[in-house]
């Protein structure tokens, strides 16, 4: 939180099971890791969102994706609110890896839960931007 408030030009981008595990409340044996079920409300991570326009999210990795899948109408209202800030950032390079995120966006978009604007912003638009490329 300091870093962010002291550098409000500076991007940061939350990544890994210590950034997405505080979507929602959780206890200290969640903290870090991937908790299941509803997202509690509390999260450090909508209260960080909300309160620095500096903070972004990269979901490629399996944390982001259960982020937003454990508790997926949370997970639409989420990514709809920050849809300007959230990046899908792929980090893999084989082909024969799982991309679960892939699949879950594609579903929520072909079932309206979101917009194709929030899922194309999240899913590489986003990224160029941030990139300036």
């Amino acid at each position: 939180k300091r870093a962010l408030k002291k550098f409000p030009r500076l991007q940061f981008i939350g990544h890994s099971q210590a950034f997405w595990s505080e979507v929602g409340a959780i206890s200290e044996k969640e903290r870090g890791g991937y908790p299941v079920g509803k997202v509690l409300p509390g999260g450090a991570v909508p209260r960080l969102f909300r309160e620095y326009p500096n903070l972004w999210g990269d979901m490629s990795a399996g944390s982001g994706c259960n982020a937003v899948k454990r508790d997926p109408e949370w997970g639409y209202a989420f990514m709809t609110e920050f849809q300007d800030r959230l990046c899908f950032g792929l980090d893999i390079c084989a082909p024969s890896n799982p991309t679960p995120l892939v699949d879950f966006m594609r579903d929520a978009v072909n079932t309206g839960k979101i917009t194709r604007t929030v899922h194309d912003k999240i899913m590489g638009l986003n990224a160029v931007n941030l990139l300036k490329v």
